[in-house]
């Protein structure tokens, strides 16, 4: 909890107690990795924003609010990219983002903070935790979680088999913090 406030004391340096920031999405990351048939398949969301709230007199009730441009995926394969945004995984015409919003108080583990929270995805809404770590100079966040795709309606037909696609998916993100 002490190396969290601290960290959080860094980023809050220059204000009274509380400050917004938002996502520099031109200087950030926001990836995913899954697994096709045992392989790793890597992928990023060009487009998303979001903002950071954090109050210096309760570090622990930091908020983030994301919205991701779902469309924006890229694995790096033009085919697979445009099956991905099919109706079969994540329609994109009908649902065309996505949306992570805090639900709760974060708890602290050494640096690390833990944030509840929901995604809604291809119009499911479930909960997700975020596992986040501040940078030492207080401007940028490195985080992780790990999402069950069945839950969300992604990989469905053919493509429901977790021998074929697994069912984990990890998103990894590094978010450059603007006041």
């Amino acid at each position: 909890m002490i190396r969290a406030t601290a960290l959080l004391t860094l980023l809050l340096m220059g204000s009274a107690h509380s400050a917004e920031f938002r996502f520099d999405a031109s200087n950030s990351q926001l990836r995913f990795t899954g697994d096709y048939g045992g392989e790793t398949v890597p992928g990023v969301f060009r487009r998303f924003s979001g903002t950071a709230t954090f109050d210096l007199s309760q570090p622990l009730a930091t908020r983030f609010a994301t919205q991701i441009d779902v469309a924006s995926l890229d694995t790096d394969y033009a085919e697979r990219d445009d099956t991905l945004r099919g109706a079969e995984f994540f329609d994109t015409q009908s649902h065309p983002n996505a949306r992570w919003i805090s639900t709760g108080d974060c708890s602290a583990t050494g640096a690390r903070l833990s944030c509840p929270g929901t995604l809604t995805l291809k119009g499911q809404t479930h909960p997700v935790a975020l596992d986040i770590a501040f940078a030492a100079d207080g401007r940028s966040i490195t985080g992780k979680a790990t999402l069950g795709r069945d839950a969300f309606g992604i990989g469905s037909g053919d493509w429901a088999d977790p021998e074929t696609i697994a069912n984990p998916v990890v998103i990894e993100f590094t978010l450059q913090l603007l006041p």
